[in-house]
Order: C-alpha cells, then structure tokens, then sequence
C-alpha cells in the first residue's frame, strides 16, 4: 500500500465551520469517486484557545502503489478532486508516506 498525506490551509474568506462542512460534504464525495482509491481520511483539525493552528486539516489517501495514485490524480475524477481544491483551500502541502504500524 502507498499511502499520501495532504497538510491543508482554508481560504482566508472561510470560517472553520464553512471549511470543514465543505471538506466533508462536497469535496470528499467527488474525490472518493478517484479510481484505485483504497481508503480516504479526512482528519479536521481542532482550534486551541487563542491559537491559530498551522494547518486546518489533513487528509489520507491510500492506493496500492504509486501508480495507482498517478492514475488516479490523472483521471477526470481525480483532475475534478483537484480543480474542486481550489474551492476551499488556500494551501496544501503533499507528503509521500511509508508506514510503519507499531502495535
């Protein structure tokens, strides 16, 4: 499995809420539909009192290899998922991930 990893900045026009209801609710249908997408986390950051956090959320997108997730971002589901991006998001930084499950 390959898994990626996307840190997000809201819009500075939105508030928290309106980020996070979009994110849930209009994005992640359109960007479930990417082929070979195996598992997809939304992971809503929580404000602490008096601090802004760096980011407003994460995501996790796992496919079965790297060209799987290549597939997916070029095709017209995963070209929508990131043209819709741009809706709510001011800011996204991608991380390629190897996971190591400790139990």
């Amino acid at each position: 499995m390959f898994k990626l990893i996307i840190l997000l900045n809201k819009k500075d026009n939105m508030t928290e809420e309106q980020f996070s209801e979009y994110w849930l609710n209009i994005h992640s249908p359109i960007a479930r539909k990417m082929p070979g997408l195996r598992k997809y986390v939304v992971n809503v950051v929580k404000r602490r009192p008096n601090r802004e956090p760096e980011y407003n959320g994460l995501v996790e997108l796992w496919f079965d290899d790297t060209d799987s997730m290549k597939k997916a971002f070029a095709s017209s589901e995963g070209q929508l998922t990131q043209k819709d991006s741009e809706t709510f998001t001011s800011k996204m930084t991608t991380l390629f991930i190897d996971e190591y499950p400790i139990n």
